[in-house]
């Protein structure tokens, strides 16, 4: 019964194209990130207030834009949204060539991830057009695969083409991903949920009132909630020393962009692995269990690469990847049962508002995390803000674990009340 369906879902047209153009552009973003952080970190020499205000621009508009891109989403046309935005931002990272100071490459990252977060929302709620519900979890899970085993090849390969040949090539090679990934979607239809009566929905209730929807559906399943609450903590926490990453490695021997190369690839293979390990259909997952335990261990990743870095040259090039593998593993454990769970218990008809909030407030927490790590490594030093970071994790994480029954027990009063799905239809 799992491989017939299974097959079913490679055979649906409208989801491969949806994942090829997943594929492409995954691979394009990494390919993305690590050579701008090659640029400002390494050769402009950046302060690492410097460095995390590339990521706080990244950030900001979806902090901003995400409930009303969720809005957006469920009230436009889907496919429509998404090739806009890659078309856009390809033009977006043509720009970082001829980029010359930092604040140009601040007022480009802004308009890029303006048109990301209209983007995010959009491919989320097509999927849940495209896939029958009880292929959601495996659909969730492949994406998560995709989008994981590009960072194994993306930041690999970023890393060996700015050591030999320069950041420019890794920006040429990603506006071009922004342009097959358009080319992909165009074989993306509408579906049974057409767009006349989305407009018609609508056209009754004002913005802010389709925002609000996105609020009041999570508020009403507690274990999402929390699962958002813990998400933000854990990302708040993990942006302050994720941020540095460039700062820390940059004082050590050898080459620190090819060594941060390989740490986020290996991050990416752990991600991978957990991504297939969540993709298996009818898989029991506790919430507040992988949580708890995701951020924990990822609180201990990240002490460690502050310890490592005083070791050898050979050394942090094989410990610190295994370190990344590790925290990429645990934090899928986090992340990818919270998507699953949000997913399986939205309505098509909600989805782009619910992932439009769930993405402002997460991105609202991880812009908190950069501004804080980069002020408190030029005060107490990027180790330090490291610790700081790895402690906390594991202290979030230990919490989430304290919380689970009583979360649990919550859950399942709310089930016999009637559920939360029957009280979000519009």
């Amino acid at each position: 019964m799992g491989k017939e369906s299974e097959n079913k879902l490679w055979k649906n047209k409208q989801y491969m194209h949806l994942i090829g153009a997943q594929i492409v552009s995954s691979l394009g973003d990494w390919l993305d990130i690590l050579a701008l952080l090659a640029l400002v970190a390494i050769k402009w020499d950046t302060t690492p207030i410097g460095v995390s205000g590339v990521m706080v621009c990244i950030a900001i508009p979806m902090i901003t834009l995400g409930p009303f891109a969720g809005a957006i989403s469920d009230k436009f046309d889907r496919k429509r949204i998404m090739i806009i935005s890659d078309l856009i931002r390809c033009l977006v990272v043509l720009g970082f060539v001829v980029a010359s100071s930092l604040w140009q490459i601040y007022l480009l990252l802004l308009i890029k991830s303006a048109f990301a977060s209209l983007f995010v929302p959009a491919k989320n709620g097509k999927l849940k057009e495209i896939v029958h519900e009880k292929d959601i979890q495996q659909a969730m899970g492949i994406s998560g695969m995709i989008d994981n085993s590009s960072k194994i090849i993306g930041p690999t390969l970023s890393g060996i083409l700015v050591s030999f040949i320069g950041v420019n090539i890794a920006f040429f090679i990603d506006a071009a991903t922004f342009v097959i990934s358009a080319v992909f979607l165009l074989g993306v239809t509408n579906s049974t949920y057409q767009q006349a009566e989305k407009k018609e929905q609508y056209s009754r209730r004002s913005i802010f009132h389709q925002i609000i929807e996105g609020y009041v559906h999570l508020k009403q399943i507690p274990s999402l909630t929390f699962g958002l609450i813990g998400l933000s903590c854990g990302l708040l926490v993990l942006q302050i020393a994720d941020s540095q990453i460039m700062i820390l490695l940059r004082g050590i021997e050898g080459d620190p962009v090819r060594i941060a190369g390989y740490a986020m690839a290996s991050s990416g293979a752990g991600m991978f692995i957990m991504s297939a390990i969540l993709s298996k259909r009818n898989l029991n997952i506790s919430l507040p269990t992988t949580m708890g335990l995701g951020v924990s261990i990822v609180g201990v990743g990240i002490v460690g690469a502050a310890i490592i870095v005083e070791l050898s040259q050979l050394a942090i090039t094989i410990v610190l990847p295994i370190l990344f593998c590790i925290i990429g593993i645990a934090f899928t454990a986090v992340i990818l049962p919270f998507n699953i769970a949000v997913q399986k218990e939205t309505p098509v008809q909600l989805s782009g508002r619910v992932f439009g909030t769930i993405n402002s407030i997460t991105m609202l927490a991880t812009i908190i995390g950069m501004v804080s790590g980069g002020i408190l490594s030029e005060i107490i030093g990027v180790q330090a803000t490291f610790f700081i970071s790895g402690g906390s994790l594991i202290i979030v994480g230990f919490g989430a674990l304290f919380r689970k029954q009583h979360l649990e027990s919550r859950d399942v009063f709310a089930e016999s009340n009637g559920g939360a799905q029957k009280k979000t239809a519009p």
